[in-house]
């Protein structure tokens, strides 16, 4: 269901941008001066509106990424320090299963003396 309301309104929106990139094929050159609007001192060369607009939305994807990577440095850095110290618990419990382990194996088959007296059943206790 969330797949074909993806479709339902991506398919639309990406048909409209193509036939607005299409529309507007005409060469326009990008003035970088905002004080001199006739006689600017600095501008680009003319190239179609489509191919100006494709590079400021690429550019755009481009400086939201990097700043969204950027932001979750902090995280990145916490998490890569909360792996090393599970890795380093996760060590120290298999070394300690194993010593568990082996102490187990050396502790004698010998039932404890208090456990020894309650095994004794009522008939066999004197009277």
């Amino acid at each position: 269901m969330r797949k074909w309301l993806s479709r339902i309104i991506w398919i639309p929106v990406f048909i409209v941008a193509v036939l607005f990139l299409v529309a507007n094929r005409q060469m326009v050159a990008l003035s970088l001066d905002p004080f001199s609007a006739a006689a600017p001192a600095l501008t680009t060369p003319a190239f179609p509106l489509w191919l100006w607009l494709m590079a400021m939305l690429f550019i755009g994807l481009g400086a939201g990424s990097m700043g969204m990577w950027l932001s979750g440095r902090s995280r990145r850095h916490k998490a890569r320090l909360e792996h090393r110290e599970l890795k380093r618990l996760r060590a120290e419990f298999a070394d300690v299963t194993v010593r568990l382990d082996a102490a187990e194996r050396r502790m004698p088959e010998t039932v404890p003396a208090i456990l020894e007296s309650a095994d004794v059943s009522p008939q066999d206790s004197p009277q």
